[in-house]
């Protein structure tokens, strides 16, 4: 699946549209609709490409009441926690 808009340069590197991941920059410069945007398109690739409710991180599956909050859930709750950290 192809992106309709190019928003991996509005997209900080941990949205998973790069090939490296990088921590959040929760002050970053980018619109926050380009960025939704950007996430929720990242979970059609990964749905198309059969990732879907699997970890970025350690590729374990996420927990429905967690994709439920946020379908574009990208993380499990334990890689979540260990980023704050």
């Amino acid at each position: 699946m192809t992106m309709k808009t190019d928003v991996a340069t509005f997209a900080p590197s941990c949205l998973g549209l790069t090939a490296t991941e990088g921590p959040c920059d929760t002050a970053g410069n980018a619109d926050p609709r380009a960025r939704r945007l950007a996430r929720i398109e990242a979970a059609l690739d990964r749905m198309e490409a059969g990732r879907y409710g699997f970890c970025l991180s350690c590729e374990g599956r996420i927990a429905l009441d967690r994709l439920e909050a946020d379908p574009a859930e990208a993380v499990c709750e334990i890689c979540d926690e260990g980023e704050d950290a």
